[in-house]
């Protein structure tokens, strides 16, 4: 009889950091994308920027992961770079940008499901938030779908896992067999103007046009920080593959992204194609192709979809209840983070929390979609800037630390992922950028600092009950040398 396969594979790790990365904003919202860029053309070429300006991020996290293999990763790396508080930091923002993730994805799949099922938006109005109705149908469907992912990650992650690559493969294959249909309609025509000024967006040349896309580039990415999660629960991977399945997860990323601008941009005249309906792209082959062969790659188009969807929703999850649990090993969050399940062996704490922000989704509107994305972008920044700056300072303050996977030239790749992160920061928090959030937007991160200041300091007492060398024991309790010191 086989032996059952334990713990994550090489292959689920990328389908986790892949699958996380790639929501639906290729398919249903790529007509925004270009209306962001100004045409496919400067779209294309920000998300080339966006893919090679965070490889350095990436190789930071490729270096620390396989080193540090366990539950929280960046507040790991910042607490042995640095101090309790920097770790605090790191993973308070990151969650941040975790629990928004969960209920925008929730949000995005009742809105694709109610193009399948129009029904759904029919019936009994809760209420109105943000200018959008709430239907008692939809909030019905949106809490079974997220009870499913719940259920899933509840009994185990390697059930979660194997969801989780399923999807991320058919996605991959179908989204691949959209992009070929697509170039088989190629006409150079239809990417001109190469650049356009758009009502409603503040660029007003190709360069600015990239820029703001590249200005978007956080929301797209993220997600390949999700695999530093999961490195706890690998099984027989090779210390240094971990590093290598981070960069992969990153550029394949950018490269998927390139291909479905470039070849939608091709496929249709995109100054006709901004004006379409969501889903966007799935409805461009109905346009691409009047006939049944249209529609069957509109509705394979709209499958892999809402399988980018599920694995963005599950990918999320499956990182945040374990950064939960990191934080709360090490006492900087409240201890019932820091239990697990005793049958199951998953974040009891980490998903109850998650479950409950996924929860919220089905309630809110769509309306709501782009502030919880800058939101959630300045957090992301400020997380993977302090991994970035916790590789430099390592190098210097543990330069004989275990490094499986050691980076070239590492001092200045971690200081040029730290200079692309304030720079990416400031895109969000200063007016007049391409990125900014918005007032609304800076009032609920600035809310969300003091309540981290509040919750730092009034915890304090609970926080400093062990010793720090007891923190670092229960930080790396799952590595099988727990003589690693600071």
């Amino acid at each position: 009889m086989a032996k059952k396969k334990e713990g994550l594979s090489l292959v689920d790790l990328f389908t986790l950091g892949f699958g996380a990365i790639i929501g639906v904003g290729w398919s249903v919202t790529l007509n925004n994308v270009m209306i962001t860029g100004g045409g496919p053309v400067p779209a294309a070429l920000g998300f080339a920027l966006a893919t090679v300006a965070f490889i350095p991020v990436a190789l930071c996290y490729a270096e620390l992961t396989p080193a540090m293999p366990v539950a929280g990763g960046i507040i790991v790396y910042a607490y042995r770079a640095f101090n309790t508080g920097t770790s605090f930091m790191a993973g308070w923002f990151l969650v941040m940008s975790y629990i928004s993730i969960l209920p925008w994805e929730a949000i995005a799949i009742n809105d694709v499901i109610s193009y399948i099922v129009p029904q759904l938006r029919s019936g009994t109005v809760l209420y109105t938030i943000a200018g959008t109705d709430i239907y008692l149908r939809t909030v019905i469907v949106g809490l079974a779908l997220s009870m499913m992912v719940v259920a899933l990650n509840w009994r185990g992650v390697q059930s979660a896992a194997a969801f989780q690559t399923v999807l991320t493969l058919f996605l991959i294959v179908s989204s691949i067999a959209c992009a070929v249909f697509a170039l088989i309609r190629a006409d150079a025509s239809h990417v001109l103007p190469i650049y356009a000024p758009m009502e409603g967006k503040t660029h007003t040349s190709f360069l600015t046009g990239v820029l703001s896309m590249f200005a978007m580039a956080p929301f797209y990415f993220s997600g390949f920080d999700t695999i530093p999660q999961g490195a706890e629960e690998a099984g027989g991977v090779k210390p240094s593959s971990l590093g290598r399945v981070i960069m992969g997860a990153l550029v394949s990323a950018g490269l998927f992204y390139i291909l479905i601008v470039t070849s939608a941009g091709l496929a249709y005249p995109w100054e006709s194609f901004v004006g379409f309906d969501r889903p966007a792209l799935p409805n461009l082959f109905r346009f691409a192709y009047p006939s049944t062969f249209g529609l069957f790659l509109f509705w394979l188009c709209l499958a892999a979809t809402l399988a980018g969807l599920f694995t963005t929703w599950n990918g999320f999850y499956i990182a945040g209840a374990r950064l939960l649990l990191g934080m709360g090993r090490a006492r900087l969050l409240p201890r019932f983070f820091a239990r697990i399940h005793p049958k199951y062996k998953t974040p009891y704490g980490g998903n109850l929390f998650c479950a409950m922000a996924m929860f919220t989704g089905p309630f809110l509107g769509i309306g709501i979609i782009d502030p919880l994305t800058v939101f959630a972008s300045a957090g992301f920044v400020i997380g993977w800037g302090l991994c970035c700056l916790s590789a430099f300072r390592l190098r210097a303050t543990c330069p004989d630390m275990p490094r499986p996977y050691r980076i070239p030239c590492g001092v200045p790749v971690a200081l040029t992922g730290v200079a692309f992160c304030v720079f990416l920061f400031l895109d969000c928090a200063l007016p007049g950028m391409p990125g900014y959030m918005g007032k609304g937007g800076l009032l609920i991160f600035l809310a969300w600092s003091l309540l981290g200041l509040i919750f730092y300091f009034g915890t304090r007492k609970y926080r400093l009950g062990i010793s720090e060398e007891d923190r670092m024991a229960y930080l790396f309790e799952s590595m099988k040398k727990p003589e690693i010191s600071r």
